[in-house]
C-alpha cells in the first residue's frame, strides 16, 4: 500500500494519472501507461536532439527568464536594507555594505545574460551564480540576527525563484537547495554564538519544507514544458513530412513513372503557357512529336519488359539531346514530344534529325541492329499563330507523313 501510494505521488508530480507499478509490468488497456513511462524518460536533451532548430529558442527563453530573475534579485537584495534598519539597527550599516558588495557579482551575471555570448550559451549557469550569491549573503546573516524567521523568508525566496527559470532542468533548483543548506550549515557552525534550539528547529523545518516544495514544483513545471516541446517537435516533424509528401505528390502528378519524363498533364500546361507567351511577346515556338516505329512488333518480340526498356533508353537519349529550356514529355504509349520555346523551325528540324540518328544507332541488349527507330513530326509557329491545338495538329500531320516511310522526319520545310 505504501509503495503504491508513493508511485501515485510520483505520478501526480510528473503529470501521469495512474502510473504502471514497477512490479506489474502491465500497461493500461489504452496503452497510455507505457506512453507515460516513455514521456517520463524524455528530457530536454531529447527534445533538442529531435529538433536542433529550437535549441536557440530554448536558450533564449532561459536567458530572458534568468535575466529577469537575476536582475530582480540584484535590486531586491540591497533594498532589504530597509528591513535591516527596522529589525537589526545595530547591524544595518554592516549588512548594507555586505549587500552592496554581493550586488556587484549579481549585476555582472545580469550583464552576462543580457549582453554577452556567455549568457546566451550558459544562461542557467549565470542565473544560478546570481542566486547562489543571495543565498551566501542571507546564510551569513541568519546566525547574526534576532528575527531569524524574517530573514529565512528571504532565504527561501531565491529557492522558489530558481523554479521559475523557463525550460531549465530541475537539477538547478536542486543545486541551489544544496548550496543553501551547505552555506547555512557552514555559517551556523562558524557563527559567534550558537542559534537557540527552538529557532534552529524552526529554521530547519521551514527550510526543508521550502526546499521540497520548490523542487517538486520545478519538476512538475519542467515535465509540462518538456511535453509541450515534444508535442511541438512532433508537430513540426509531421508538418515537414507532409510538405515532403506533398512535394513528391506534386512531382509525381507531373512525371511519367516509367521514363521519368514530363507526363501529358504537364505537357498540356507548359504548351499553353509557352504559346501564350509567344503570342504576347511575338516570339517563336517549335515542337516535335516522336513515335517509335513498329512498337507493337517490339513488344511482341521482346515482351513488355523489353518494350519498357526501349522506351526508357529512347527517353534518356531525348533528355540528353535537348537544350536546357526545352521540355521532353511522354504523351502516352510510345509517343514522345519535345517543346522548344524560342527555337526556329530550322533548329527544330536539326534536333529532330539528331534524335532520329541517335535512336537509329541505339544499342540495346537483346535487340537487333536498327530494330528501334523513330519517326518525327516538326511544327513551328510565330506570334499570333502560336496556338496549342493548331501547333499539335500540324506536328501530328507531319508525324503522319514521316510514318509513311518510317525512320524519318516530317516538316513543312525540308531538312537540308
Amino acid at each position: 500500500m505504501l509503495l503504491s501510494a508513493l508511485h501515485r505521488l510520483v505520478a501526480v508530480i510528473l503529470g501521469d494519472d495512474v502510473p504502471s507499478g514497477p512490479s506489474s509490468g502491465v500497461a493500461r488497456p489504452d496503452g497510455t501507461g507505457a506512453a507515460a513511462a516513455d514521456r517520463r524518460r524524455q528530457t530536454l536533451a531529447d527534445v533538442v536532439a529531435l529538433s536542433p532548430t529550437i535549441r536557440e529558442e530554448l536558450r533564449s527563453r532561459a536567458r530572458s527568464s534568468g535575466a529577469v530573475i537575476a536582475g530582480a534579485a540584484a535590486l531586491i537584495l540591497p533594498a532589504w536594507a530597509v528591513v535591516d534598519g527596522a529589525l537589526e539597527p545595530s547591524r544595518a550599516a554592516l549588512f548594507l555594505v555586505v549587500r552592496l558588495l554581493c550586488a556587484v557579482p549579481m549585476l555582472v551575471c545580469v550583464w552576462l545574460l543580457v549582453a554577452t555570448p556567455v549568457g546566451r550559451r550558459w544562461p542557467e549557469h549565470a542565473t544560478f551564480a546570481a542566486l547562489a550569491v543571495v543565498q551566501l549573503d542571507v546564510a551569513w546573516m541568519i546566525p547574526r540576527v534576532a528575527h531569524v524567521e524574517v530573514y529565512l523568508m528571504g532565504f527561501t525566496c531565491a529557492i522558489f525563484a530558481s523554479g521559475c527559470l523557463v525550460v531549465s532542468r530541475p537539477r538547478w533548483t536542486g543545486a541551489l537547495v544544496a548550496t543553501s543548506w551547505l552555506a547555512l550549515a557552514g555559517f551556523l557552525v562558524t557563527a559567534p554564538a550558537p542559534l537557540e534550539g527552538a529557532k534552529l528547529v524552526d529554521l530547519m523545518a521551514y527550510l526543508a519544507t521550502g526546499s521540497v516544495i520548490a523542487v517538486i514544483a520545478h519538476v512538475r513545471r519542467h515535465t509540462v514544458d518538456v511535453r509541450e516541446l515534444m508535442t511541438r517537435v512532433r508537430l513540426e516533424h509531421e508538418q515537414e513530412r507532409s510538405r515532403v509528401l506533398l512535394a513528391q505528390l506534386e512531382r509525381l502528378s507531373h512525371e511519367d513513372p516509367l521514363t521519368g519524363l514530363a507526363n501529358r498533364r504537364r505537357w498540356d500546361g507548359e504548351l499553353v503557357a509557352v504559346c501564350t507567351g509567344a503570342r504576347q511577346q511575338g516570339g517563336v515556338v517549335s515542337l516535335l512529336l516522336l513515335d517509335l516505329d513498329h512498337f507493337k512488333r517490339i513488344n511482341d518480340a521482346h515482351g513488355h519488359p523489353g518494350g519498357d526498356e526501349a522506351l526508357r533508353r529512347v527517353a534518356g537519349l531525348l533528355s540528353a539531346g535537348v537544350r536546357g529550356g526545352d521540355l521532353v514529355a511522354r504523351l502516352g504509349g510510345d509517343e514522345f514530344a519535345v517543346l522548344m520555346p524560342g527555337a526556329t523551325e530550322e533548329r527544330a528540324i536539326a534536333l529532330a534529325e539528331e534524335m532520329r540518328c541517335a535512336v537509329a544507332d541505339l544499342r540495346v541488349d537483346g535487340f537487333l541492329r536498327s530494330e528501334i527507330s523513330l519517326s518525327v513530326g516538326v511544327a513551328a509557329a510565330t506570334g499570333g499563330e502560336a496556338f496549342p491545338l493548331e501547333l499539335m495538329s500540324r506536328a501530328d500531320e507531319q508525324l503522319y507523313r514521316a510514318k509513311i516511310t518510317r525512320n524519318a522526319v516530317g516538316a513543312r520545310t525540308p531538312a537540308r
